[in-house]
């Protein structure tokens, strides 16, 4: 039905297709009607595969090619607009509540006393009753210059409710914010001071998130005492480990000018160079099978250890994920596609979360990575040495 060598690749076409497609044409009835359209396909799917023989049904192979790719188109749309917060029943900006319950979602950044996070609604109060709920949100919190509140990931809080819809640019050429956040399923943000905001206690964030952001911070303490210039020292935790909260302005400045800001973002690079440098030094364990698998497990264990060091960045997490596939189907399978490994990174990585489609960085990483293996070859064969010997 596909050539096998390609299958991801062509799921991943119309996956991505019905993701994008879905996304302009958000609404309760084109959910509705995917739904039903989906499961049909998957019915008819399991039905055609359980009688394939039996009717003889490979005679029609291009009609059950087209079968799947309605599937998979169908599919990438259902989890983009089953991901979007605000066709769901209890979006929390349906209504109105005098008070919401939140849990912070990222690390929050501090800016002249201005606390910048991203947040997830956990429920409300209406008319004192207590009413659960769904949604993001993005707060900016003024703080109080004596006695600063301070938040953590995975903080829950209680908000009194002064949120606004982010509004749209309204000069040519302008930043699109709201379409930047939209990109990230937010919609709404918050300005509120700090005493309309009430730490509850609980921690409701992703225990292994939790713990890759204390050892970042264990990690910056002990560059803190080992760097003594105060410059050396935020640029060495923003290249190693990406923390910027220590970058001042004028470093940043000066590495935009010169056109080499992106060295201050931890990415695949970082995570290439450590496989590059790993895969060396393992080298001596290519001579068996059972060794190859230890290396990979080593291999993939260092690498998931420095995502860890970086807070789990999700450029870092993306860089690993890929990495890891990539490694792991050369050591397991005899024959493998480069084309075919990297689809299926990103269609694993788009069933998690649709919305990703969107983030440049998943982009560049993917364009990357396509032509590193595309012109890879093509490059290599235009080189010929002639070796004397």
């Amino acid at each position: 039905m596909f050539k096998a060598e390609y299958v991801f690749v062509r799921i991943l076409l119309p996956f991505v297709i019905g993701i994008v497609l879905c996304y302009f044409f958000a609404t309760k009835s084109c959910l509705q009607f995917l739904q039903i359209i989906t499961g049909l396909c998957f019915a008819s799917i399991i039905i055609i595969n359980s009688t394939y023989k039996k009717f003889k049904a490979y005679q029609y192979k291009g009609i059950f090619g087209i079968l799947f790719f309605v599937f998979f188109f169908n599919l990438g749309g259902l989890l983009c607009l089953h991901n979007n917060e605000t066709l769901k029943e209890n979006y929390f900006a349906n209504k109105k509540y005098t008070n919401l319950r939140v849990w912070v979602k990222d690390e929050p950044q501090i800016s002249n006393h201005i606390l910048r996070f991203k947040a997830e609604v956990i429920s409300g109060y209406q008319n004192e009753q207590h009413i659960k709920l769904s949604g993001h949100l993005l707060f900016a919190v003024r703080l109080d210059s004596v006695t600063p509140l301070t938040i953590n990931y995975g903080d829950e809080i209680m908000v009194s409710t002064q949120y606004a819809e982010v509004e749209p640019p309204y000069n040519p050429a302008e930043f699109n914010f709201k379409a930047w956040l939209a990109n990230q399923n937010i919609y709404h943000q918050a300005f509120i001071d700090e005493n309309h905001l009430i730490k509850t206690g609980k921690n409701k964030g992703n225990v292994l998130i939790a713990f890759a952001l204390k050892l970042r911070e264990q990690q910056v303490r002990k560059y803190r005492k080992l760097i003594k210039s105060d410059e050396a020292f935020a640029v060495a935790s923003t290249l190693i480990l990406g923390y910027r909260a220590d970058l001042n302005k004028e470093t940043l400045s000066a590495y935009s000018k010169t056109g080499t800001i992106h060295a201050l973002s931890v990415s695949g690079a970082h995570v290439a160079i450590i496989y590059v440098v790993l895969d060396f030094l393992f080298l001596f364990m290519n001579r068996k099978r059972l060794l190859k698998i230890l290396k990979l497990i080593l291999i993939c264990t260092l690498i998931w250890g420095y995502a860890l060091l970086t807070g789990l960045s999700p450029s870092v997490v993306r860089s690993a994920i890929m990495i890891s596939i990539l490694i792991t189907a050369k050591v397991l399978s005899k024959n493998t596609n480069s084309y075919n490994i990297l689809a299926f990174s990103a269609f694993c990585q788009l069933i998690y979360n649709p919305f990703l489609i969107w983030d440049v960085g998943f982009q560049l990483s993917y364009l990357a990575v396509f032509g590193l293996i595309y012109l890879q070859p093509k490059i290599y064969n235009l080189i010929y040495l002639k070796i004397n010997g």
